[in-house]
């Protein structure tokens, strides 16, 4: 039912030559002004929210994460992460490695003045190394730099468990089945973990913003040995995972001569990537800075080299010099998230809903049916504006920082062969500006949601379309949901992507229920007398 709320007032409109035709109104979008032949009102309509329970496709079995088509991924989460609202999340993540021309461990002789220098080398040990995605916040009282890590999620005093295994599964960029087309994974791949290659185990982790350094012992050859420190370039914090040696030394530095290190073809069909996988119930996750120049996520094999020295009338060789060196395989090429989702424990109160990001929930927001549709087109109003509001359960999500920042909406369009394509609406990118879906506070909580969608409510009323099919409500993933490219180029076409964790409770469209807080449509519109 519609329900008129008031009318606003009547304006002047000042023109050459004033005609009460719709035509005047070129763009329907902006404000009528000033004119004694119209007036101006606006009415709120209730609106249905349709969930996983009616529509089972709004529960998400997996979402695509890998990083083919758009080259990068934002943000790679490790962890596990506990709400009782929301589905629970594991998140890990598989990548392959670069490749390293030429890395040497054999022994070296050569003459210099005259003499003899055997130089010889040694693997200390084998690292995983992952930053975290770190702010500088100044220095500690010692004058070493302190740091915050960013969005951490969950319980961070709880260690959560890590297992790094040997994929087994070939990352093609091709279709197997069609190599004519770009291939694509599925956050619930099933990749194959040929072996555990943890030191122990396991590993187990809780994030910590001063994990800015790594010491290990060195091995010197004449059977003394030495602390070394290693930090990264920028000093950022990092996670160091210790690996199995002795295996890392039989598939890696015993083989760096064979021909699966010769070029990055046979590299890459040898050694398929490193599935880095979270396990555990509760615990924290946390972003990895898998992307910085100065902060790369790699695979250390840290080795110091003795240098041994026999001169003229020297029988026997003397200790000359230690350098200590690491051999660094970068995780670069196809990468994946791996999200491992468990259901929600708590269920959403009454005339609530649940939209969570990842491989989560999304609602369904049917607007009009037929009946109202016509009725709305028999005023023949001019649309100024049009707004779509939820509003948060404030009971539930009481901390602005760990519910998503933006909401975005898309409708699901006939495509013409039997399905539909996940499309942007015409407000996404012809108003791109005052679009809205951002997170609202009042007092510093969180409160509600706001879309502005007067051009795609105008198009309706106006007869531009009849497609009253119902709008899509989700977590907004940056930037994959952004309308223009990185070129700046029109994509209406919505991607399957999200790597936003977070949720939000939102309440429904009943007024009984939530009275002002209720999801509603606003429309603020101009009528001729």
């Amino acid at each position: 039912m519609i329900r008129k709320i008031g009318v606003l007032g009547i304006s002047l409109l000042c023109l050459a030559a004033i005609t009460s035709c719709e035509k005047d109104f070129n763009d329907i979008g902006s404000g009528v002004v000033n004119n004694t032949k119209f007036e101006t009102g606006e009415v709120l309509l209730d609106v249905e929210i349709i969930t996983p329970t009616t529509d089972p496709t709004l529960n998400l079995e997996s979402v695509r994460a890998d990083n083919i088509a758009i080259g990068r991924l934002e943000e790679y989460w490790l962890g596990v992460y506990k709400n009782n609202n929301y589905k629970s999340i594991a998140s890990s993540f598989i990548s392959q490695l670069g490749f390293l021309s030429n890395p040497k461990t054999a022994d070296v002789k050569a003459a210099v003045n005259n003499g003899e220098i055997d130089s010889i080398y040694r693997l200390d040990k084998v690292i995983l190394k992952l930053p975290y995605t770190a702010t500088s916040i100044g220095k500690e009282s010692d004058g070493k730099p302190k740091f915050r890590l960013d969005s951490v999620l969950g319980n961070s005093t709880i260690a959560t468990t890590l297992k790094i295994y040997r994929n087994n599964t070939f990352l093609n960029t091709l279709n197997p089945s069609n190599p004519a087309v770009q291939n694509s994974f599925e956050s619930n791949y099933p990749y194959i973990e040929s072996e555990l290659l943890n030191e122990g185990s396991s590993f187990d982790f809780k994030p910590s913003p001063v994990d800015t350094m790594l010491v290990l012992t060195r091995n010197i050859s004449n059977g003394n040995t030495y602390k070394d420190t290693i930090k990264l370039a920028n000093k950022a914090p990092f996670l160091a995972i210790p690996l199995n040696m002795t295996r890392m030394k039989e598939i890696f530095w015993d083989k760096f001569k064979d021909s699966e290190f010769s070029n990055s073809d046979a590299f890459n069909n040898y050694f398929r990537g490193l599935i880095v996988k979270a396990e555990g119930a509760d615990g924290s996750m946390v972003p990895l800075n898998l992307l910085g120049n100065n902060a790369s996520a790699t695979l250390d094999f840290h080795y110091t080299i003795t240098t041994f020295e026999k001169k003229d009338g020297q029988t026997n060789l003397v200790l000359k010099d230690t350098l200590p060196n690491t051999y660094s395989f970068p995780l670069t090429g196809i990468r994946n998230s791996i999200y491992n989702m468990s259901p929600v424990v708590t269920p959403a109160p009454a005339n609530n809903f649940i939209v969570q990001g990842t491989a989560g929930t999304m609602a369904k927001v049917k607007i009009l049916d037929q009946a109202k549709l016509d009725e709305l087109r028999a005023n023949n109003w001019l649309v100024n504006d049009a707004s779509l509001t939820f509003y948060i359960n404030q009971n539930i999500n009481t901390d602005k920082n760990i519910i998503p920042q933006r909401l975005f909406i898309y409708q699901n369009k006939d495509n013409g062969n039997g399905g539909t394509t996940p499309t942007q609406i015409t407000d996404a990118y012809k108003l791109s500006s005052l679009f809205g879906g951002n997170l609202e506070l009042t007092d510093d909580k969180p409160n509600k949601y706001n879309f502005r969608i007067t051009d795609y409510i105008s198009d309706l009323l106006s007869n531009t379309t009849d497609d009253i099919s119902p709008l899509i409500l989700k977590v907004y993933n940056t930037p994959t949901d952004n309308a223009f490219g990185t070129n700046n180029s029109l994509d209406t076409n919505v991607k399957t992507y999200n790597w936003n964790p977070r949720g939000v409770t939102l309440l429904d469209g009943n007024e009984t229920a939530n009275t002002t807080r209720r999801a509603v449509l606003k429309i603020s519109y101009s009528k001729e007398k």
